[in-house]
């Protein structure tokens, strides 16, 4: 009974906007180097690609395919990650951040690599 509606629901949740982050909230200067990290050596940007910062489409992997462990994911019922959208990131920070919440920050995560 759903499937014929997923397409139209899909297109509704890739069309709400992202919250914008507030001028100052931040240190741009700060930030630069996880942005370097983000496009480089992690290669990040590989599957959270711009303006969402999500992979478009069928947007799952496997463990393998994003260089960890399987253990969150095998716990999902198609046992794959879901590529996270980033964009508006700072609107939904509690709860942990990587594909399965094991870095509790940002900077843990930068850090980490």
């Amino acid at each position: 009974m759903i499937t014929a509606k997923l397409a139209a629901l899909q297109f509704y949740q890739l069309a709400i906007q992202s919250p914008r982050t507030p001028d100052g909230s931040f240190n741009k200067e700060a930030a630069a180097p996880g942005e370097v990290i983000f496009n480089g050596k992690a290669q990040c940007a590989i599957c959270h690609i711009p303006p969402l910062f999500t992979e478009p489409g069928r947007n799952t992997h496997a463990a393998a395919e994003i260089g960890i462990d399987n253990f969150q994911a095998e716990r999902s019922l198609e046992k794959t990650y879901r590529i996270a959208p980033l964009a508006g990131l700072r609107a939904h920070q509690k709860g942990g951040f990587y594909h399965d919440g094991r870095i509790a920050t940002l900077r843990e995560c930068c850090g980490a690599l």
